[in-house]
């Protein structure tokens, strides 16, 4: 974590706020992960896991997708102008499923989730999550409590659409730092 400890104490946040910071790779590559160990660190940075708006879609394969428009509404819109915003999660098991909560930023953002690098804030640090898809798709098999029949498809959509961010949006080339998935975080920041 030196290197966002770095950042943290030698530069101004580009926003003139608070520091942001987004963490992008493919569905189980490890950025939930990296993200709890950036929460640990720094207790005062408000860590979003991007899943939270991952909602359910009408579709014969895919249960879910993330609801884009939603959180640029709840989330990146408000932050581009000041420091709070009403973080209104999806909690798939609860009723109503969606409540909100007020969020004030203080010292730092980050958001860790697929495409994250996409969204309109003048990102302070991009972490890209390296990891193949293979293993992505092994980690996301296995976390998944859902019939395997069901769930393989599913990925398989999901994989091809990252493949094309990757292939379009090329977020690897525009991290400023790339971290390996497949091997321990400590030593990689």
């Amino acid at each position: 974590m030196r290197d966002i400890q770095k950042l943290l104490n030698t530069q101004k946040p580009k926003n003139g706020r608070f520091f942001t910071i987004a963490i992008d790779g493919r569905g189980g590559s490890g950025k939930t992960c990296l993200a709890k160990r950036l929460r640990a660190a720094f207790p005062e940075m408000v860590v979003l896991n991007g899943d939270d708006y991952f909602e359910p879609v009408e579709d014969p394969i895919v249960w879910g997708d993330f609801n884009d428009e939603r959180f640029a509404q709840d989330v990146i819109k408000p932050l581009q102008q000041g420091s709070s915003f009403a973080y209104r999660p999806y909690d798939w098991h609860a009723e109503p499923p969606i409540t909100e909560q007020n969020i004030e930023v203080m010292k730092g953002f980050c958001l860790e989730r697929c495409y994250s690098f996409t969204f309109d804030l003048d990102w302070d640090l991009k972490i890209w999550v390296e990891t193949p898809k293979e293993i992505c798709l092994k980690r996301g098999l296995a976390r998944e409590q859902m019939p395997r029949e069901k769930v393989i498809p599913a990925w398989r959509i999901w994989q091809q659409q990252e493949d094309e961010y990757i292939h379009d949006f090329k977020p690897r080339e525009k991290a400023d730092i790339v971290i390996d998935g497949t091997k321990p975080f400590e030593g990689q920041l």
